[in-house]
């Protein structure tokens, strides 16, 4: 070569994210691009040498489900991402993007954005408009990871409507689209929806068709927190794949999980509707988190119908004697259409708090604990955290069992997502946010064998490469961005725990980022190579 490689790294086990079997390779890096793949590079042509004797070198991993949205203005290396060699997040999921904010909807959407962490960040980083603006201050920000953003519909339909629980009128559905369209213009991949939450959960589904619509013309994806994961999930996925079909888009499906004991083993059944849909040619992925317990804002176990109206109306309705009896009422007969009861899924014994800036002695502990130490009704207490921390309260439920998990993880349209809360450095969040993708390699791959090492590999890369359009990502080949994670299979495990969620992973230690170390011996070296990939 005429010039020399920045980064040669050597004698490694390539597993190139398409599934293959691994084969021994050097790997060659210049100008940020995988320049060569060879089975033997002199050391003389490079600059720097890192030796990957038996290790595996892959592609960096994709986690196609997070909510890193104001992590990354907060921590733009986001530590706990590249420490699991991951190198690309998916952002803006659930419905809930930080953009566009108009501007007679500052107030209600700071409230709404407390549930990402809005609370963390200066209030200058929330001073944005459109779509486009998010994503500059992004970039700006100099992210240590690659970034791929969705627009959220509860986003959208909170800018034009508000917290309203009606249908829009055909002035307001004409707004959403135009912002939806302009988002996609900006550089959206795709339309997410978190039809659980309010005020997603007040959309119909021909509400979402037409927002769907305009995406397909860009041909972008639908992501779907779907509207129920336990007893009513068949139909919420048939809906998903409905407004695929509809809209003539991609559907993937976020997250997916068995939730509630009594729905355990319905995950044969969700599997066939999406291996059916795909059959007759509809574009249907998902992806998965591997715990048995989920994690999201406390208010989002209370019917819908309740938090109409934002964060300040709630608030204060949740204060009345009178109010509360009916809200009790109707969680325990579990009897409104359309709402999926966390807590007659998990119980008070299986909700544990994450987050609370008031009662930091509640972290750790269930809501049953919490009420039976102060002889208080496990629904007092339920409500009266939401009542004063609003959206910015989390808890972790624990609602699925291992069966599921297994055999949704081996479906071949299934890929690896986080799902994970940032914790800003205090809170005690869900394991799932430092630890995934340690664990499906550790844990899922090599002790319990659900996946072998190049299934799980491909699920991490070229699969949501592929999912959400990603060119030059995913896979190790030449030409492609320098991306790329060395671990040893033999020791890769994760580190963090529902106790101690911070702690690292082991068996991971070089990750580069287009080409630039963002992990060196284990050790985050703060490289801002990341880029926000703009549609």
């Amino acid at each position: 070569m005429a010039e020399k490689l920045d980064i040669l790294i050597r004698g490694g086990r390539i597993l190139d994210g398409t599934g293959n079997p691994y084969y021994k390779a050097d790997v060659g890096i210049s100008g940020g691009k995988i320049a060569l793949i060879r089975r033997w590079i002199d050391v003389r042509c490079a600059r720097r040498v890192i030796s990957a004797k038996g290790l595996v070198v892959c592609p960096g991993f994709f986690d196609t489900h997070t909510h890193d949205d104001l992590y990354l203005l907060f921590n733009p290396r986001c530590d706990e991402k590249v420490l699991q060699g991951v190198t690309t997040v998916v952002i803006g999921n659930c419905g809930f993007s930080v953009g566009p904010i108009c501007r007679d909807r500052r107030d209600l959407m700071a409230g709404f954005l407390r549930l990402m962490g809005g609370q963390y960040v200066n209030e200058e980083d929330l001073r944005i408009e459109s779509f486009g603006d998010y994503l500059g201050k992004l970039q700006a920000a100099e992210p240590g990871i690659n970034i791929i953003p969705l627009v959220g519909h509860s986003t959208v339909r909170l800018n034009v409507m508000g917290s309203e629980d009606r249908a829009p009128t055909e002035e307001e559905l004409r707004r959403m689209r135009a912002m939806v369209a302009r988002a996609m213009e900006e550089g959206a991949w795709g339309l997410s929806t978190g039809l659980i939450y309010a005020p997603g959960n007040y959309a119909r589904t021909e509400e979402i068709v037409e927002l769907a619509r305009e995406v397909a013309r860009f041909q972008g994806i639908y992501a779907s927190h779907i509207r129920n994961e336990g007893s009513r999930q068949l139909d919420a996925i048939a809906e998903a794949i409905r407004i695929g079909e509809e809209a003539g888009v991609r559907v993937h499906i976020a997250h997916h999980k068995i939730a509630g004991r009594s729905n355990w083993g319905m995950s044969r059944r969700t599997l066939a509707m999406m291996r059916n849909a795909r059959a007759k040619g509809l574009e249907v992925t998902c992806d998965q988190y591997p715990y048995r317990a989920g994690s999201t804002f406390l208010a989002a176990l209370l019917p819908p119908a309740v938090l109409a109206g934002g964060d300040e109306v709630f608030s204060h309705k949740l204060k009345d004697p009178g109010f509360r009896r009916e809200v009790v009422s109707m969680m325990e007969s579990d009897e409104e259409e359309g709402w999926e009861n966390l807590v007659k899924g998990g119980g008070f014994d299986g909700i544990f708090i994450s987050v609370s800036q008031s009662h930091p002695d509640y972290v750790g502990r269930s809501i049953a604990e919490i009420a039976e130490a102060e002889g208080k009704d496990p629904y007092d207490v339920l409500l009266d955290l939401i009542a004063e921390e609003r959206r910015g309260i989390i808890a972790i439920l624990f609602m699925m069992d291992e069966g599921d998990i297994r055999r949704i993880m081996r479906g071949p349209f299934v890929m690896v997502g986080s799902d994970g809360i940032p914790s800003f450095g205090v809170n005690k969040v869900h394991p799932r946010f430092a630890g995934t993708f340690p664990r499906v390699l550790g844990r899922y791959v090599r002790q319990r064998k659900v996946l072998t090492l190049e299934e799980a590999v491909r699920k991490m890369t070229s699969l949501p490469a592929q999912t959400f359009g990603v060119r030059g990502k995913g896979l190790l080949k030449e030409g492609f961005d320098a991306d790329i994670v060395v671990f040893d299979p033999e020791t890769v495990i994760d580190g963090a725990t529902y106790h101690e969620p911070h702690l690292a992973p082991e068996g991971i230690p070089y990750v580069l980022v287009n080409g630039q170390l963002a992990v060196e011996r284990g050790e985050v070296v703060g490289a801002a190579s990341g880029r926000v990939l703009r549609r």
